[in-house]
């Protein structure tokens, strides 16, 4: 039996979709801009010569590298609640389990950007008299930074789709929106295609802007 699209249903959930995607997009950028600060406190950490910073950034990169990002909500929101009375809002939950999760990956390319400024640059820096402070800040992370832009921007792109698990504790992001349209009219294809689109037309826009930055910051 064929399927028969009927995306006149659209017509009166639309709105539903328009508010999912407006919490899409809160959730990931707030994450992002949460991310970037953990990534870069933790890269820092990793570059020291203490070496308990050094053990502990080791610790955050590969354990939340390493555990699932499913695992990671659930237990956030459900587990910790349990074990320690400790209660997420749900949109809380979410954006705590991906701002942590995506800044052990940051940190892994803050370091690489970092460490791929030549040594030179440190050593003529301090011998104008430049403190490691003023050094970084001034000298070695604004050349860091055309580095780091695209990995970044590919783990934003990243983190955007990854936003679609935190439906699962109730958060009413787009693809919970979708899924709760479904259950109402029993046309799952024709949510779930705009869903679709609408995922790739916002990461080929994130591609874009990438792109543009990188060569933005290429010619200066």
């Amino acid at each position: 039996m064929d399927y028969t699209f009927h995306f006149e249903v659209l017509e009166t959930y639309w709105t539903w979709l328009a508010k999912g995607l407006w919490i899409t997009v809160y959730i990931s950028i707030i994450s992002m801009f949460l991310a970037l600060i953990i990534g870069l406190i933790i890269s820092i950490c990793r570059l020291s010569k203490i070496k308990i910073l050094v053990i502990f950034s080791q610790s955050y990169i590969e354990i939340f590298r390493g555990i699932p990002l499913f695992v990671f909500i659930i237990w956030l929101y459900y587990g910790l609640a349990m074990v320690s009375g400790i209660n997420f809002e749900p949109v809380t939950a979410g954006i705590i389990c991906l701002s942590m999760q995506h800044g052990g990956y940051l940190a892994e390319i803050y370091r690489a950007g970092i460490q791929a400024v030549s040594r030179g640059q440190w050593e003529a820096s301090f011998s104008l008299g430049f403190s490691i402070i003023n050094t970084f800040a001034r000298i070695i992370f604004p050349q860091a930074v055309k580095i780091i832009i695209p990995p970044t921007a590919n783990m934003f792109i990243g983190l955007f789709k990854d936003s679609a698990l935190v439906s699962i504790i109730g958060v009413n992001e787009l693809m919970r929106q979708s899924q709760i349209a479904t259950s109402l009219t029993f046309r799952p294809f024709e949510f779930y295609t705009v869903t679709a689109i609408i995922y790739i037309v916002l990461t080929l826009c994130l591609s874009q802007l990438a792109k543009f930055l990188e060569l933005k910051m290429s010619n200066e």
